[in-house]
């Protein structure tokens, strides 16, 4: 294999994009998330806090904006994402698995976006 050949296979995958997947596993996993997903909701307020479960803005809007951004490469330049769960689904020891993964998310984008 000559440089040229190694140059173009040496695409790596995107880590945040590795990432969506098993998040929305998770979230089927909890219940929270059934069917295909469709386009993100519009919400008004940050995490949809005045609109709807914080649950149902993970399903609704933060699961399909992953999917835009795996898709356009286009990445938020911060996420808090982590932080609202963590603050929302305290005392729910099956989001575990799902705290995790948007903590690693949080990680990788606020690390690139440095």
């Amino acid at each position: 294999m000559g440089w040229f050949d190694a140059l173009r296979g040496s695409r790596a995958v995107d880590p945040r994009a590795a990432l969506v997947d098993p998040i929305e596993q998770a979230l089927r996993a909890l219940g929270w998330v059934e069917g295909e997903v469709g386009a993100p909701r519009a919400v008004d307020s940050p995490f949809g806090i005045d609109e709807m479960p914080f649950e149902h803005w993970l399903a609704q809007v933060f699961l399909p904006r992953l999917h835009e951004a795996r898709a356009d490469g286009q990445w938020p330049t911060r996420s808090d994402v982590a932080v609202a769960a963590y603050r929302n689904l305290d005392g729910q020891p099956d989001a575990q698995p799902l705290l995790r993964l948007l903590s690693q998310l949080d990680a990788l984008i606020n690390t690139r976006a440095g």
